[in-house]
């Protein structure tokens, strides 16, 4: 029946997978992170969860209604994982692809990250994530589908200083950067003071907004 199965790959701590669950008879989260995986089997006990890449994970042909890869199609082999997808979903299923590039602020606000990415962050910084620039075409091109729709999701949050130094320093990038220092809470004191100097009524306006590319098996 329609809505049986769906395959959240790359699922991360299992954003997607939460939703999914609510519409689907069984969801099948795969993330080869274990700390990930751990957080979804707490928070979406009914979830299957497989600890494996999309590029090694096994799944019967024909048998999934829907696959999801949010935000993580740059840290996966694309050619790869879609002829997967392609296997695995039944005939006219669709493959839902969506990602993001960094979020922009203010011009002020930008200098100061652009700094941290092209300075102390780069060493520390995947050359994975460059990909995020790339995925779209990727997608657009996936042998075995055709494009159903294609649109922005738009998504702008407000922020704290405080908060969007959080977020930064929730990347790996970052985290992984400021692990190397001897007094890490200093750094990221100094960057929200930057951030306060730098920031418009003492917030942050930041554009989060994806691109979502929704495909139908052919």
């Amino acid at each position: 029946p329609w809505r049986a199965c769906a395959m959240d790959l790359g699922a991360g701590t299992g954003i997607v997978t939460g939703h999914l669950l609510w519409h689907f008879e069984e969801v099948i989260a795969v993330e080869p992170d274990g700390g990930m995986a751990a957080k979804i089997r707490e928070q979406f006990p009914a979830a299957m969860i497989r600890e494996i890449t999309a590029e090694e994970c096994v799944e019967a042909a024909d048998n999934v209604d829907l696959i999801t890869i949010a935000n993580a199609l740059h840290w996966m082999d694309a050619e790869r994982v879609f002829r997967n997808a392609r296997n695995w979903l039944r005939a006219d299923a669709v493959l839902a692809v969506f990602d993001r590039p960094l979020p922009k602020a203010s011009p002020e606000i930008d200098a100061i990250m652009l700094g941290e990415l092209r300075g102390p962050w780069k060493p520390h910084r995947d050359p994975r994530l460059k990909r995020d620039l790339i995925w779209e075409n990727d997608t657009r091109a996936a042998t075995g589908f055709r494009i159903v729709e294609e649109t922005k999701i738009r998504n702008v949050i407000t922020f704290g200083p405080t908060d969007y130094t959080g977020f930064w320093r929730s990347t790996s990038y970052g985290s992984a950067y400021a692990s190397t220092l001897a007094n890490a809470g200093k750094y990221w004191s100094e960057l929200e003071s930057r951030f306060t100097a730098a920031a418009s009524g003492g917030t942050i306006t930041a554009d989060f907004s994806s691109t979502l590319i929704l495909l139908r098996k052919v």
